[in-house]
């Protein structure tokens, strides 16, 4: 009777709530995976886990020091807080962000980036997330690429070891449907004395190992296309001609193909 009823209400609630939060989980993951990009005060900024203030939907800007609500269904910011900075490590971020904004505008087209710094243990951790997407449905392409980068030294200085994970993710489906998803690991020590020294230090080093895949990646397209993409089918199908398709309609098949 009516107990039975809100026993199963109830259940139905917990199973709803349960999934709701599966799929918040998943949209977490996607988003900041992604380093998905949102609008916040007309400006854009990068929605990762470095950037997250609550492993949910919470999330800062580090270039503009402001906190925001993120809408994963929507692609949408709201609830924008002012945020203070941290004057332990704000001289080191800014200065890698400034060094980083001029190798930025130089190769990227629409570039999207987060210098995120803490204070930690006396130790000053850095974040540097980039992002640069094109996406040309009408063309039937779509292209996105992505790196984070990060370095951990003492507050004094000193030699520090940078690490870096670039990737890169093309979709073309114009007449097939081919995938391009490739990703690199680089490390390099590189000397911190300074935050402006450093900061040159660290955008040479991602700038010199950028350059360099992306030079690698074209070099390993052209000859893909010379070998491997001829390897998956013929140009032409076995009786080495076309089909046309015109004519198929005065075959007694293609009629009663037609006629269906």
């Amino acid at each position: 009777g009516a107990a039975m009823m809100k026993s199963d209400k109830q259940w139905y609630q917990r199973r709803v709530r349960g999934l709701l939060t599966r799929a918040s989980s998943v949209f977490y993951d996607y988003a900041t995976e992604q380093f998905t990009t949102v609008k916040v005060d007309g400006g854009d900024c990068l929605v990762t886990k470095v950037g997250s203030l609550d492993s949910a939907k919470r999330f800062v800007d580090p270039t503009t020091s402001k906190s925001f609500t993120y809408n994963f269904l929507k692609n949408e910011a709201s609830e924008v807080e002012e945020v203070p900075r941290d004057t332990n490590v704000e001289g080191w971020r800014e200065a890698v962000q400034s060094a980083l904004k001029g190798y930025l505008d130089e190769v990227y087209p629409a570039h999207v980036s987060a210098v995120y710094a803490n204070l930690a243990d006396d130790m000053i951790n850095l974040t540097i997330c980039i992002e640069d997407h094109k996406y040309n449905p009408a063309n039937f392409w779509n292209g996105k690429w992505k790196s984070k980068w990060e370095v951990s030294f003492p507050t004094a200085g000193g030699h520090s070891k940078v690490t870096g994970n670039m990737r890169v993710q093309v979709h073309y489906y114009e007449d097939g449907n081919v995938q391009l998803l490739t990703n690199k690991e680089v490390e390099e020590s590189v000397q911190l004395s300074s935050p402006a020294e450093g900061a040159a230090h660290i955008v040479q080093f991602i700038k010199s190992s950028e350059t360099a895949y992306q030079i690698a990646i074209n070099e390993n397209y052209h000859k893909m296309s010379d070998t491997t993409f001829k390897a998956l089918r013929r140009n032409l199908p076995i009786t080495q001609s076309l089909i046309d398709w015109h004519k198929l309609q005065s075959l007694k098949v293609g009629k009663d193909i037609m006629n269906r």
